[in-house]
């Protein structure tokens, strides 16, 4: 009976899976058919579902739309940027809550999770104030400093639960051998908190590289555009090219698979492990 129920179990537990799999995949398959079919076959309803006839003209389409290279490149300095800025204030700031006792420490751990949570819409009149007060508007340095008031709270948040999980006898064998707190962060706390340290990287550089609503607002020259600011020139009039749209789409989504593969490793890893225990 104890076999049969765990048997069943299993199968549950796959069937369960295996739908969330479906779930999971069923709109990157729609996006990756329809960016290879023509326009004709998008609108028909005939086998919505199966690839058949299928064309490169939305990848033509797209290729020839320069601007689209141009903002992928421009989203990836930006991400980039930013994921290598918020990554050193991350751990300085998580290290230093997670270990350091001053006044104020839960206050200001609390007050991380709160500015997190502030909608995105209620801060972007704000911050183009500050940003064309102090002159970086439209500017990639601009949009950097703009992502990191999202990144940072988040980061920080995250690092500084991993670090509470770490023993802190380990530390303090470093510090007998003579190291100073910046030499246990960097020799013992860093190499053990990778995991964590890349699944803040990962959810950074995701959140920065599909940013829309700042970047729309803190960059109005064109050359600048990032990648989701050039999607919607795909619509001209009221006619929308979807073949070319999802390719470029797809083009959009190909760094971000991509770097969740290699570093898939570490996201279990780091989710398992603690990182997102408070």
């Amino acid at each position: 009976m104890t076999r049969r129920r765990s048997k069943a179990y299993k199968a549950f537990i796959y069937s369960a899976l295996f739908i969330y799999l479906l779930v999971a995949l069923a709109p990157l398959y729609w996006m990756a058919l329809t960016s290879f079919r023509s326009q004709k076959q998008i609108y028909s309803m005939e086998r919505m579902l199966v690839p058949r006839d299928l064309t490169l003209d939305g990848y033509r389409f797209a290729i020839e739309h320069r601007a689209l290279f141009t903002a992928l490149g421009n989203s990836m300095i930006i991400s980039t940027s930013t994921v290598l800025v918020s990554l050193v204030i991350d751990i300085l700031a998580g290290y230093a809550l997670a270990r350091l006792r001053f006044p104020g420490r839960n206050f200001i751990a609390k007050l991380l999770v709160y500015s997190y949570l502030v909608p995105s819409s209620l801060l972007f009149i704000p911050m183009f104030m500050i940003m064309s007060d102090v002159g970086i508007i439209d500017t990639r340095l601009g949009l950097i400093i703009t992502y990191l008031s999202f990144a940072v709270p988040f980061g920080t948040w995250l690092l500084f639960g991993y670090f509470t999980t770490l023993p802190r006898e380990i530390e303090d064998a470093a510090r007998i051998d003579g190291c100073s707190y910046f030499g246990v962060l960097r020799l013992v706390v860093v190499p053990l908190a990778t995991p964590a340290i890349v699944v803040t990287a990962i959810f950074n550089f995701a959140d920065s590289w599909n940013e829309f609503l700042y970047a729309s607002v803190i960059l109005t020259r064109r050359a600048l555009r990032t990648a989701p600011l050039i999607l919607p020139e795909f619509k001209v009039g009221d006619a929308i090219r979807w073949g070319p749209l999802m390719a470029a789409a797809m083009a959009m989504t190909v760094p971000a698979v991509v770097l969740f593969m290699f570093a898939q490793r570490y996201v279990v890893q780091g989710l398992s492990a603690g990182a997102v225990k408070g």
